[in-house]
């Protein structure tokens, strides 16, 4: 059996295990999305309002409620919660007693990513079902299933994207006491430049080149423009490449770190 199979089996197993300890917790994860869904349907309804009233934005109302419809499922998907864990769990020293286990600690992470996202889900499908009954006659909705297809697939790379910053971030702890700071400065930045606050299509002119071409915009913002703009095949195919790129390079950048720091490492029992 090789490696990767034998990780991909204690990586199911793992999530499996997660699934069933953390559905104990289900009533916390339908507060958690109605949380998730209200700042997107507040800016939905604040951006119509605007509309309404004769605001000239470079898009139209369709692109609007379906980017805000869209946004609170995107941002779900493709977010990462590990890295002040993981930086306390190497700064604690408990990173030794993984290092007689058969998966590594970040397999560990993996799983418990895959089952929170599995049991939001659950939770935030019939809510955000119900914002896009409401706004159906107004969003854009793509009748092949080319587009759904490719939404997937970014925002499958949008996640990895997002897992692979935050182990590059928290393995400074293996040389800095506190990267809290660190971890809150990216939270800071990617909500402004991923789009999850206002649409990257509202930016100003002058930082187009710089918008549309930065990392953050590809772990919320591209999957959305997927389904809600009117991006040519072209545009399409130069922004999965884009995508694909940020992951390999963040992943291989991590893989580095991460690597220095084991060696670095020095705890009870490591």
């Amino acid at each position: 059996m090789s490696a990767f199979v034998r990780n991909l089996r204690v990586v199911r197993r793992m999530t499996a295990a997660d699934i069933a300890q953390q559905s104990v917790y289900r009533g916390a994860w339908i507060i958690f999305m109605l949380a998730n869904i209200c700042m997107p349907i507040i800016s939905l309804l604040i951006w119509r309002t605007a509309l309404a009233s004769g605001a000239h934005l470079p898009v139209d109302e369709r692109y609007i409620t379906t980017y805000f419809v869209l946004l609170g499922v995107v941002t779900m998907a493709t977010s990462s919660w590990m890295a002040g864990f993981l930086a306390q769990d190497i700064r604690m020293g408990k990173l030794s007693s993984w290092m007689i286990r058969p998966a590594s600690l970040l397999a560990g992470f993996v799983a418990n990513n895959l089952s929170e996202k599995f049991l939001k889900l659950f939770a935030l499908v019939p809510m955000i079902g119900i914002v896009w009954w409401i706004f159906r006659d107004s969003m854009n909705i793509p009748a092949g299933p080319g587009r759904w297809a490719l939404f997937a697939v970014s925002i499958l790379l949008g996640a990895m994207l997002v897992f692979t910053i935050d182990i590059l971030i928290a393995s400074l702890a293996f040389w800095m006491d506190d990267v809290s700071a660190l971890v809150q400065a990216r939270v800071i930045v990617a909500s402004v430049l991923s789009g999850a606050v206002v649409p990257l299509a509202l930016m100003p002119e002058w930082s187009r080149g710089f918008v549309d071409h930065q990392p953050f915009r590809y772990t919320v913002s591209f999957p959305v423009e997927i389904v809600a703009g009117q991006l040519t095949g072209p545009e399409l195919l130069a922004g999965l490449g884009f995508q694909l790129g940020y992951v390999v390079v963040f992943a291989a950048i991590a893989r580095l770190v991460w690597s220095a720091g084991i060696r670095a490492y020095s705890a009870v029992g490591a």
